[in-house]
């Protein structure tokens, strides 16, 4: 891979994201860097999109949530435009693409269902595997929040069938088995979704996420809670 060094560099600094809070920031800088240096790296601007797409995760304020996966968006959109196979620009794409679609409303965002579909398509092409079967994560959401027919794809029997993927491809990603879980309760299947919610519940935090997983043991214990 062309420029190995600052890719494995720049990874490290996202993967450790909780341990210091400038850990984005500066990745973000010696991606803006390469890219300055290098426009056709592809793969830059898709972990541009990464970054962005964290950074809007984290904001509090919803114009900041809107702005940061708005350029996650242009980013991604950058890095497919250079090489339409590029891993990472096509996953962060589809995932910034569907984060900025829920801020604004489910409305607003139909008009990006085809192309969070397309995105994730391609992923599932190029590496299933990737970001714990986060493709199947992301067309499992899609399906289950875009509305039905005759408006949109929206389809719970889908949505469960690619998470069921998702969940097999990463069984020890919390949001595989939170998404899961959602998506059974909205089908009615209440004692498949306490299955996932409580394995939420009792997992131990995964290393260096566990800001992260604490977030999802609570949406989980939400859950729980009404079921």
């Amino acid at each position: 891979m062309k420029h190995d060094k600052i890719f494995r560099k720049v990874r490290k600094l996202i993967d450790e994201r909780e341990l210091d809070e400038w850990n984005l920031e500066t990745a973000r800088d010696e991606l803006f860097a390469l890219v300055e240096e290098d426009s056709e790296c592809d793969w830059g601007y898709g972990l541009l999109s990464e970054i962005n797409y964290w950074l809007g995760e984290y904001a509090e304020d919803a114009e900041d949530k809107l702005a940061f996966f708005d350029e996650g968006v242009q980013c991604g959109e950058a890095g497919v435009g250079i090489n339409e196979n590029c891993l990472e620009a096509n996953f962060w794409l589809a995932a910034n693409y569907g984060s900025f679609g829920q801020e604004k409303g489910i409305m607003q965002s139909l008009a990006m269902v085809t192309p969070i579909k397309e995105r994730a398509e391609r992923v599932l092409e190029i590496d299933a595997n990737y970001f714990y079967g986060g493709a199947w994560r992301v067309l499992g959401r899609l399906y289950h929040k875009a509305p039905g027919f005759p408006f949109s794809i929206g389809n719970n029997k889908k949505a469960i069938e690619c998470l069921e993927k998702a969940v097999e491809l990463g069984p020890k990603f919390f949001l595989n088995r939170l998404f899961l879980a959602e998506a059974y309760i909205s089908n009615r299947e209440k004692a498949k979704a306490r299955e996932h919610l409580e394995w939420i519940r009792n997992a131990p935090l995964n290393k260096n996420h566990e800001r992260e997983d604490e977030n999802y043991k609570r949406q989980a214990e939400a859950f729980l809670e009404k079921l």
